[in-house]
């Protein structure tokens, strides 16, 4: 026990050491730490790995292969919470491998790491020559493979991140690779079920960032791999269904047919590259738009009625309309706001008013007291947004929440909408 405290020791000095002497390591990759004089027990140990590292994996090569070996966690990272590792010895090269990972959290926060003790279970003097298939793993799921590491060097230094592809019904997906690196050119495939074809594909970085997919023909796309793990969704839609005009918008979805009313009726688009994205909030001068068009666009004088509404801004038309008309009143002071979120009680009290103007019977109130959250409804939009829950608008956000000054998303905006034109309609 004394002497492995004092190989801890001796260990700890020799990183502290290394560190001083190559304070550029972590970009040059790891160096290995280890005595380079021949002993019963060498302790082994890293500088210069990434700080991200939860995982690490590495097989030593020893001056001595035909030996037995036995190895022993260094206790301080024994200690870190979630920590496990384990070991073998590959009795035909006499190499020892070594494995370490956490649950959560990381090796170290220096880049220094001191992995344990291997001995010589009969006593012979041994050196560690190398380390060699070293690959690290981060908590950010990139996977950096060295294929040797010395002293002095480490050669490869490859990082490759993962491709996960979710599933699906009635088909799959495969990808070209299940890791790549910063880019690589990735193919992805669709392969519909029988009587099934695909109705939308998208690609998503580390952030949730949409990535441009490339038709390749005969059901392929291509994306370029960015510095992230990327998730891969698809839908399949049953042949003569109608496809959604948009890739993020998949068959199934609870907004699928909404999106597809407020498309195909003229009155949402995308927002590019065939995109909806249905988790995006709405603006205020995006739903009275939205109403405008449903109106048929008429004709405006082309006044400014709120100092932030400037003629010819896209909205301008319809927030002078709108106004005109009594189904929008502004801020006060002069001002609308037209890009801010617009809250549900917001677009409430927006779709009362222009049921109103359109001659509907707005008189249905449903009880609000059931919800918890009814008491932070404004004074103005009460009146509304009981109207908006009895015509079947607006629903809880969960069975005991209203969440009144919540964003809507455009996901939401569409199902309202469509239910707006439906009860127009009927």
């Amino acid at each position: 026990m004394k002497k492995h405290k004092l190989l801890s020791l001796l260990m700890a000095m020799v990183l502290a050491v290394t560190t001083l002497v190559l304070p550029a390591s972590a970009a040059g990759g790891p160096r290995l730490v280890t005595s380079g004089q021949a002993a019963a027990s060498q302790s082994v140990g890293f500088t210069g790995l990434s700080v991200n590292c939860q995982s690490l994996q590495v097989t030593f090569t020893l001056s001595e292969p035909s030996g037995s070996y036995d190895f022993a966690v260094d206790s301080d990272l024994a200690a870190l919470p979630g920590a496990y590792t384990t070991w073998q010895q590959d009795q035909t090269s006499g190499t020892v491998t070594v494995y370490v990972t956490l649950k959560s959290g990381v090796l170290t926060q220096s880049g220094s790491l001191i992995l344990g003790t291997i001995s010589s279970t009969g006593g012979s003097a041994f050196t560690v020559k190398s380390a060699s298939g070293m690959k690290l793993l981060g908590s950010d799921y990139s996977e950096t493979t060295y294929d040797s590491v010395s002293q002095s060097s480490a050669t490869g230094g490859v990082t490759t991140w993962p491709i996960t592809i979710a599933d699906t019904a009635s088909g799959r997906v495969t990808a070209s690779s299940a890791r790549a690196v910063p880019g690589q050119l990735i193919t992805l495939t669709a392969l519909p079920e029988s009587g099934y074809t695909l109705d939308s594909l998208t690609a998503g970085d580390g952030t949730g960032k949409a990535l441009s997919l490339t038709s390749a023909g005969s059901g392929k796309y291509t994306f370029v791999m960015p510095a992230s793990p990327v998730a891969v969704r698809a839908s399949f839609v049953l042949n003569g269904q109608p496809a959604s005009p948009f890739t993020d918008v998949p068959a199934g979805s609870w907004y699928y047919d909404a999106v597809c009313y407020v498309y195909e009726a003229g009155l949402m688009g995308g927002t590019g590259n065939g995109q909806f994205s249905p988790a995006l909030t709405t603006s205020r001068g995006m739903i009275v738009t939205i109403l405008y068009r449903l109106e048929g666009s008429p004709a405006v004088s082309g006044s400014a009625v709120f100092s932030d509404v400037a003629p010819g801004q896209w909205y301008a038309d319809a927030v002078e309309w709108a106004s005109a008309n009594g189904i929008v009143t502004g801020y006060g002071a002069g001002k609308f706001g037209p890009n801010d979120t617009i809250t549900r009680e917001q677009m409430a009290a927006i779709l009362y008013r222009y049921a109103a103007y359109k001659g509907c019977d707005v008189t249905g109130q449903a009880d609000l007291t059931g919800y918890a959250d009814a008491g932070q409804v404004s004074s103005y939009a009460v009146g509304p947004m009981a109207w908006a829950v009895d015509a079947g608008l607006i629903g809880g956000t969960s069975s005991a929440t209203l969440s009144p000054r919540g964003s809507a998303t455009r996901a939401q905006a569409a199902v309202i909408l469509t239910r707006l034109c439906q009860s127009l309609a009927g």
